[in-house]
């Protein structure tokens, strides 16, 4: 069951990113807004998703989904649903926003 506190966004976790975390020991994880700039030009990325607490989570909206505690930036762009898997790079797995698009 997904049970939203803050706003209204329905937030998926695939059962591989529930068993990382499981495997990790973590019960919170956090979207954040990642901004990168090159050459003066600041780039569209996706959001990082990272395992734990946020340092300052009074600026992220919180839900619960699925027993982990999820905490969304609140200067990301809202969106209606979201998906968190995992992405694997050789030998070191992480956490991802599956179905987040750019828009350019």
């Amino acid at each position: 069951m997904n049970l939203e506190l803050k706003t209204n966004m329905k937030i998926n976790i695939t059962q591989r990113a529930l068993e990382f975390l499981q495997k990790a020991k973590k019960i919170e994880l956090y979207i954040e807004r990642l901004v990168v700039t090159q050459c003066c030009i600041p780039l569209s990325t996706p959001p990082t998703v990272r395992k734990g607490r946020p340092n300052k989570p009074e600026d992220f909206h919180m839900y619960a989904v699925d027993n982990i505690t999820v905490y969304y930036d609140r200067n990301l762009i809202w969106k209606r649903e979201l998906t968190i898997d995992t992405q694997r790079f050789g030998i070191f797995k992480e956490l991802i926003i599956s179905d987040w698009v750019i828009k350019y």
